[in-house]
């Protein structure tokens, strides 16, 4: 299945990978988690509803996309890597629902 960064076109971005580096450049972090197609949330599967905007219209989700940029904006990997942990486990409770009601 392809991310919603890759069906808008935008190469899929390793969150994980980034935030374990020992140098990390907060401003292109800060770039790309401000929008819904290159954030933590758009490089989840592209089967996720969203909304004109990119932004996941499940709550909980799109919350934890809020609270990633801002842990970016604040220069805290460590809350960062923890709430990316969180977007990954509640997308696949979506991606598992959205299965379970397809068939």
């Amino acid at each position: 299945m392809k991310t919603y960064s890759e069906k808008e076109g935008t190469k899929p971005f390793d969150w994980f990978k980034v935030l374990n580096k020992s140098f990390i450049d907060w401003v292109e972090l800060s770039e790309l988690s401000s929008s819904w197609v290159t954030c933590a949330c758009g490089n989840q599967c592209s089967i996720i509803p969203r909304n004109k905007e990119g932004e996941p219209i499940d709550l909980k989700l799109f919350q934890l996309g809020v609270d990633f940029h801002s842990a970016i904006l604040n220069h805290n990997n460590y809350n960062a890597l923890l709430i990316l942990e969180e977007i990954e486990s509640r997308s696949d409770e979506l991606i598992k629902e959205i299965s379970c009601e397809s068939k």
